[in-house]
């Protein structure tokens, strides 16, 4: 049977009458008014209904199907797409945790049932060398060679760590006394600030603009403290998603040369942003960087693979004598199953989905929240920064609880009080659907038109 769906729209809205349809469907099949196999009323009549153009509800149509919302069927009509039992949940949708928005189970049960036929692999059972079996240190230099643009390094300088967070502990041990005040960005990562908090390394924050840390700022905050060491993501930084271009990097790495910082390079997110073709900082300033990644944010968390790239030398040698004091060694079967999945591909495939999906995700978020979001750089993000002032974002945090949706209070990122960069963060990866992004997405807009709402009437 049709259903008699007959959605407002606002004529004085900029958004496209074809757009609006689109999210007002969207809507409703979340919040039920459009059920599972409803089906829609035909092209024509739906236009006379809204007295809008034929064309703008076949664009309308035409993009739903797109988005896996509807189905035609010749013959039959348009009905509704009988969603999964994950998008239907009634669970808080969890928008607080950088996921890619795929899943890697069945390659890393591949790589571990691939490694069962080697007896090499009991040898995986004992203690490692120190930085790792040359082998994996190999494997782990051919992947950042081709997902970050990390060119002309030598496989000796990787240390296998167990996670980017380890490999963030051994750089700071490795260059920083307790007590040294380590500089970051203004806005940071929370478990950047935890690390630093647990060392005992008070953190101070350089001002960021559209392309993040300013050079001014750093050489300033630099002068100004003593600090020796610079944390950093240069590449869609967490949480602002923002990318410096190469002649701000150019310029990050003058200042650190004529100040003597030490940079940490954070590159977790640097696959999702290789099509940029912008050079890594360890690959400007090679003898002052200490590069960080992993595969947690493009293959698994749980593997906890994660890379260390050092400086040969005196600076190597303290972040191996770091790597022994705190972990002794590489977890031996972890990077087993890390190898295995560089070495066969399957990395580059699973690398590869999960841009995809990403980028149809980030587009989506883009179109639902529209000039709300910073636009990133790269069309395929994991986060996308909503700047607001902080008093704002906590109050729309809050709102969003209280509809079912979870967001990191924007306090988690600010390296002082009254940070001056402040706003949501939203993982549009962490759901396994993207039918349920787009659920939280228009929930999420209405929140902030109702924020902006009550900012226009004076409402605190």
């Amino acid at each position: 049977m049709m259903t008699r769906w007959s959605p407002v729209l606002d004529r004085s809205d900029a958004a496209p009458l074809y757009r609006q349809l689109v999210d007002a469907m969207a809507a409703d099949i979340a919040n039920g008014r459009l059920p599972a196999d409803a089906r829609l009323p035909p092209h024509r009549e739906l236009a006379h209904a809204l007295s809008i153009s034929v064309g703008a509800v076949t664009r309308a149509y035409g993009e739903a199907t797109e988005r896996g919302l509807i189905a035609g069927h010749v013959g039959r009509g348009t009905f509704v797409i009988d969603r999964s039992p994950a998008t239907t949940d009634t669970g808080p949708i969890d928008l607080t945790i950088n996921l890619a928005p795929i899943d890697a189970d069945d390659a890393v049960l591949e790589a571990l049932s691939m490694l069962r036929r080697r007896p090499a692999l009991v040898d995986r059972l004992g203690y490692q060398s120190t930085c790792g079996l040359n082998r994996d240190r190999q494997a782990a230099a051919a992947w950042l060679t081709r997902t970050a643009n990390l060119q002309r390094m030598e496989w000796q300088t990787v240390i296998c760590c167990s996670g980017a967070q380890n490999a963030m502990a051994i750089a700071l041990t490795a260059l920083c006394a307790p007590g040294d005040p380590v500089l970051c960005e203004a806005a940071t990562f929370p478990g950047a600030k935890a690390l630093a908090s647990q060392l005992g390394h008070p953190l101070r924050g350089v001002e960021m603009d559209a392309e993040g840390a300013t050079p001014q700022a750093l050489d300033r905050v630099a002068a100004e403290t003593g600090a020796r060491l610079f944390y950093t993501l240069p590449t869609l930084q967490n949480p602002t998603a923002r990318t410096m271009g190469l002649e701000r990097r150019a310029e990050i790495v003058r200042v650190a040369r004529a100040r003597g910082l030490w940079l940490i390079e954070d590159d977790v997110y640097a696959p999702y942003a290789r099509h940029l073709d912008v050079p890594p900082l360890a690959a400007l300033a090679p003898e002052r960087t200490i590069y960080v990644s992993s595969l947690s944010k493009i293959v698994s968390p749980g593997l906890r693979a994660g890379f260390l790239v050092a400086p040969t030398g005196e600076v190597f040698d303290r972040c191996a004598r770091a790597m022994r004091a705190l972990m002794h060694s590489p977890a031996g079967i972890n990077s087993a199953v890390t190898t295995q999945l560089i070495e066969s591909g399957r990395a580059d495939e699973i690398a590869s989905a999960a841009m995809a999906e990403t980028r149809v995700r980030t587009t989506r978020a883009l179109a639902v929240l529209g000039d709300v979001i910073e636009k990133p750089r790269s069309d395929a993000s994991l986060h996308v920064w909503l700047p607001m002032p902080e008093i704002n974002a906590e109050r729309a945090a809050a709102r969003a609880s209280y509809a079912g949706i979870r967001l990191t209070s924007p306090a988690a990122f600010a390296v002082a009080k009254g940070a001056v960069e402040s706003g949501l963060r939203l993982c549009v990866g962490s759901v396994a659907s993207g039918l349920v992004l787009e659920r939280a997405l228009i929930v999420l807009r209405g929140i902030l038109m109702d924020e902006h709402a009550d900012h226009e009437h004076g409402v605190i």
